[in-house]
């Protein structure tokens, strides 16, 4: 990677080609469906004998076929997007390093990305000279790794045009995608070994990319030497937080597929409280029935056992989805819409068809942790039921609702109103 080659890069181009694959990308996920209820359902319902069941099993095959081709090129829609990204924030540490120079009267070979003194040589241990150059060197660190790991995984989604199973196109083309297109936007970031080129790194770029980066990686930042301490703060929830979001986010990605906190048949729901017990949310206990009473949230620390001592040990609204949601609800929760939702929130799913055998229309069924946001704007959750660490919200919802039904999504920001 040179300065030539990064002045040159063009992230309006990427982010046009990335729209490009979006579009397309839904498009076959609305043939999808359009097949669904145009082709199958009405042959299931009215064309009963072989013929039909034959004509329903070449449509379900070419709905597959189209599912498989719309995940993978949400896969493809993820890279480009973490190129994009990658190569703004690149471009902004260059040119600050470049005004840098220009400050300190240094000239900057843009060929050899060498760093000159005012009189022409280079001077190595000059500490203008060695700040310059630790910009440039980061500037075109962070373009390298951006193509690098871009390069990689198109080449890949590219090999796999052909693919025609869905779960294979969504669980493993665009998981990986998906965890490749995370990995740009962290390894974006200076390790944090030279805090004073952390700190000009992050003046360099705008309001709006600091706010990207403190959506997509939280738990990086507020551990990143160099970064201000009033950041670090807001990260964590602001100097009156309740509890401590960047800890909720990061105990959610490093248990998220830990089976030692496993206590019910479905662990989701007790997943989602214990990250936030983590984070510091203080139980809620009721002085004469303990756990067993209808306003209290927690659980006891030596929790477990049989069936007995769970209802002992758990409050109702720890680990069902719907007894949870509505006391946050009650006890200071807010439901937030899509595009303010932020790392720490909880997501919680409510059935809202007659589709799914297990569920009811308007039952909520399903809780996660949001442990991430992406510049896009697409919501990362990560869950233990069905184990997922940063999953895509808008890469995987369409898939969730073909086989449970339409979803209402509510995303919750805890605050608690009882300490």
């Amino acid at each position: 990677m040179t300065i030539a080659a990064l002045k040159a890069a063009n992230s309006i181009d990427v982010d046009a080609a990335a729209g490009s694959w979006l579009s397309l990308s839904k498009q076959a996920w609305q043939a999808v469906n359009d097949i669904h209820a145009n082709g199958v359902d009405p042959l299931k319902e009215n064309w009963k004998d072989k013929v039909g069941e034959a004509a329903g099993r070449k449509l379900q095959e070419q709905a597959q076929i189209l599912e498989a081709g719309a995940d993978i090129m949400r896969g493809v829609v993820m890279i480009l997007d973490g190129l994009s990204a990658g190569i703004t924030r690149a471009k902004l540490t260059l040119n600050s390093a470049l005004d840098m120079a220009r400050q300190y009267g240094l000239t900057v070979d843009e060929t050899t990305a060498t760093v000159h003194g005012s009189g022409g040589a280079a001077a190595s241990n000059d500490n203008a000279v060695q700040e310059v150059n630790a910009m440039l060197q980061e500037a075109l660190r962070e373009a390298a790794q951006a193509d690098k790991l871009a390069s990689a995984e198109l080449r890949k989604l590219a090999a796999a045009t052909c693919e025609t199973d869905p779960h294979k196109a969504l669980d493993q083309l665009q998981r990986e995608a998906s965890q490749t297109e995370l990995s740009m936007y962290t390894g974006g970031i200076p390790s944090g070994q030279d805090p004073r080129l952390v700190a000009d790194w992050w003046k360099a770029l705008t309001d709006n990319q600091h706010k990207q980066l403190m959506l997509s990686d939280p738990v990086t930042l507020a551990n990143l030497p160099g970064i201000p301490d009033d950041v670090k703060v807001g990260l964590r929830g602001g100097p009156n937080a309740k509890y401590d979001r960047v800890k909720t986010v990061q105990w959610a990605l490093e248990h998220w597929n830990d089976t030692t906190i496993d206590v019910f048949d479905d662990n989701c729901t007790n997943f989602a409280s214990e990250a936030l017990r983590q984070g510091g949310v203080h139980a809620k206990w009721d002085q004469w029935w303990g756990w067993r009473g209808d306003d209290t949230w927690g659980r006891s620390d030596d929790a477990g056992g049989d069936w007995l001592d769970q209802r002992l040990d758990y409050s109702k609204s720890w680990a069902g989805a719907q007894n949870m949601h509505d006391f946050m609800m009650r006890h200071g929760g807010q439901e937030v819409p899509p595009g303010e939702v932020k790392p720490g929130d909880i997501v919680y799913y409510e059935e809202d068809s007659d589709q799914d055998s297990q569920d009811k229309k308007g039952v909520v069924h399903h809780t996660a942790v949001v442990t991430a946001v992406t510049p896009d704007g697409d919501i990362r959750y990560t869950q233990h039921s069905g184990g997922q660490q940063n999953a895509s919200m808008g890469g995987r919802i369409d898939s969730f609702q073909e086989q449970r039904g339409h979803q209402k999504l509510h995303f919750v920001r805890v605050n608690p109103d009882w300490y």
